[in-house]
């Protein structure tokens, strides 16, 4: 099933995602995959680190300076090392009970970035993902994955994040009795 986190840009949605991971966690649920967290410097917005949910490590990800030939949407340069290390993440992420991929953005709607592992992983039936997906971009990420097996949860109603893990229990746990019919 897809499970999608919705919301404006810096509105919470990772740092709810940060506050959710542990509870489900208690909860045994076996979650692996990446959140990008925002990087500030001198209280000026430079980009984001990559955080590997299953050894916690930071990774320079994205950047408001890059290199010519890495790949870029708008302002931000990604870090082709980062990048390998994403896609490897969500690779690994199919044993796991929940796969977590924050976000999926502008790059990806064009095919690029995490979007070629992605797009494999999307179509594995039984996989559970939950992807952060910006709600300027839902609509057109819909069009892109053609299925109609999700669910759309909205930062402005889902703040707590126990509420937050909860629904989403619950709605895996649907998924699987429905699977056992």
């Amino acid at each position: 099933m897809i499970n999608i986190l919705t919301g404006p840009v810096h509105s919470g949605k990772t740092t709810l995602l940060k506050n959710t991971i542990p509870v489900l966690r208690e909860k045994n649920f076996r979650v692996d995959g990446y959140l990008s967290d925002a990087i500030w410097k001198n209280e000026e917005f430079i980009g984001y680190d990559l955080i590997d949910l299953k050894d916690h490590r930071y990774h320079p990800f994205i950047r408001k300076q890059g290199q010519q030939d890495w790949q870029r949407i708008g302002p931000f340069y990604f870090l082709p090392r980062t990048l390998d290390i994403a896609k490897k993440i969500i690779h690994r992420s199919k044993k796991a009970d929940l796969c977590v991929v924050d976000e999926v953005g502008p790059l990806e709607l064009t095919g690029k970035g995490v979007w070629p592992i992605l797009k494999d992983i999307l179509m594995i039936p039984k996989q559970d993902v939950l992807l952060v997906v910006r709600e300027s971009l839902l609509k057109n990420f819909m069009e892109k994955i053609q299925r109609d097996d999700f669910v759309v949860y909205d930062i402005e109603q889902n703040k707590k994040p126990l509420g937050m893990a909860e629904s989403l229990m619950q709605d895996l746990e649907k998924r699987k009795k429905s699977e056992q019919k």
